[in-house]
């Protein structure tokens, strides 16, 4: 018999759980709030810490299937590894903190809540939309609001230069935040029968894209586009919505190209006169390739992370390195940072395919097609540019990867309980007879 006492933890744990869910929700929505950083840490950090506090230790240490953890296990051997003597930990010390935090303390967390995969969908893709629609204020209406609304930022606004950044690090971050906010925008569209949650949608990838035109950024077509075509090739039932929706998109660009031709001409601009292709990046990871090919297994140490590959752009008087996630990883962790970074991609993606074989509702599995478009819309941003440990872009994946091992372990049990259904009436004559 239950007792008062069972009853009163049963009921304090699920307030717990509860309160550790919605603060990760919280802090989900404000990944993308890279300039908001009280006390010099950025806001969404104090939402996931504060999650992992009320958290039950048995939730967060049941999340284990997903592959993250090994992976993310594979790049904080590999960052220990790459060091070389005592210096080298001196300098590694503040990268390794935040390797830790990210892999050890945030992944997991994002994998305990990882389940309602809809409604962290709705929280992620409403921050993006109020950053995007920030960006449109600034634009048109009150110049000063990123300024006001800034808490330490790291990097000073640059709307002077005619890219907009809102309250992103950078004006390439807003334009993926955008792309990202459009793909979601678009895969929920494709499922959701309310049209007023609909009609939310579509103002959703408005906004989203007109921000993206105002950041300058080529990351949003480059990274947008490939997802769409995972995501409608999937399509079976559906894929008439989604294809509206991407109509959406297109008919979107249109009507700015006839009420702001400004704004789109100086986005065509842009992309003429940098180009598709930025050989500049290619020369830089050309570079890393060849030094990496010096320590490949070891790597050059976690102290030259933020280095990548050191190239000297004789046209500009730059040192750079490679903008290239992969190959920073590789370059200062060795060979298993490089493998647990691709883990990162390719075992919720792996996951997925399987789950995708199996009979499911069409709710999940309209879902577990825009988490393998989603790792593919993230795997390419991350051979874009330098994502080290950026929120955006890695706490996204950890919660895809967590709802692909929740699908698998969901038709495990299924398949488990119509065995056990299929066993009852041959067991039943036995008894019988």
């Amino acid at each position: 018999m239950a007792t008062a006492n069972s009853k009163s933890v049963r009921t304090g744990g699920n307030a717990s759980l509860y309160l550790s869910k919605y603060l990760f929700l919280l802090g989900l929505s404000l990944v993308t709030f890279e300039e908001v950083r009280p006390g010099g840490i950025m806001l969404s950090d104090y939402c996931f810490l504060l999650s992992l506090v009320f958290l039950p230790k048995s939730r967060l240490l049941s999340s284990t299937r997903s592959g993250v953890l090994l992976a993310g296990s594979l790049i904080l051997s590999g960052a220990v590894l790459s060091l070389h003597g005592p210096s080298s930990w001196a300098d590694a010390a503040g990268t390794l903190l935040k390797l830790f935090l990210l892999f050890g303390l945030i992944a997991p967390l994002a994998l305990s809540h990882s389940k309602d995969i809809y409604k962290n969908l709705l929280f992620l893709a409403g921050g993006i939309f109020v950053n995007c629609l920030i960006v449109l204020i600034q634009a048109w209406v009150f110049p000063g609001i990123v300024d006001l609304l800034s808490i330490n930022p790291p990097q000073a606004d640059v709307a002077f230069s005619g890219r907009y950044q809102g309250l992103t690090e950078f004006p390439v971050t807003l334009g993926l935040s955008a792309a990202l906010g459009a793909l979601i925008g678009i895969g929920l569209f494709s499922t959701e029968n309310s049209r007023l949650v609909r009609w939310g949608l579509i103002v959703l990838v408005l906004v989203c894209t007109v921000a993206a035109l105002l950041s300058g950024s080529r990351t949003f077509l480059a990274s947008l586009v490939p997802g769409l075509i995972v995501f409608v090739f999937l399509q079976k039932k559906r894929r008439l919505s989604v294809l509206y929706a991407t109509g959406i998109l297109v008919v979107s660009w249109g009507a700015l190209t006839y009420l702001a031709p400004g704004m789109v001409s100086q986005y065509s601009e842009r992309i003429d006169s940098v180009g598709l292709v930025d050989y500049r990046r290619l020369g830089s990871s050309a570079q890393a390739v060849l030094e990496i090919s010096e320590k490949p297994i070891r790597g050059w140490g976690v102290d030259h992370f933020d280095e990548g590959g050191v190239v000297f752009l004789p046209d500009t008087g730059e040192i750079t390195g490679a903008h290239n996630t992969f190959l920073r990883y590789w370059y200062a962790a060795g060979l298993l940072g490089a493998s647990g970074f691709l883990m990162l991609f390719v075992s919720p993606a792996r996951r997925i395919l399987a789950v995708l074989k199996e009979r499911m509702a069409e709710r999940e599995a309209n879902a577990a097609r825009l988490a393998l478009a989603a790792c593919v819309f993230f795997f390419i941003v991350s051979n874009l540019g330098p994502y080290l440990y950026n929120r955006y872009l890695y706490v996204p994946m950890f919660v895809f990867a967590g709802f692909s091992a929740n699908c698998v372990g969901l038709i495990a049990a299924r398949k488990a309980a119509h065995q056990t259904i299929a066993r009852l009436p041959s067991t039943n004559m036995q008894v019988a007879s």
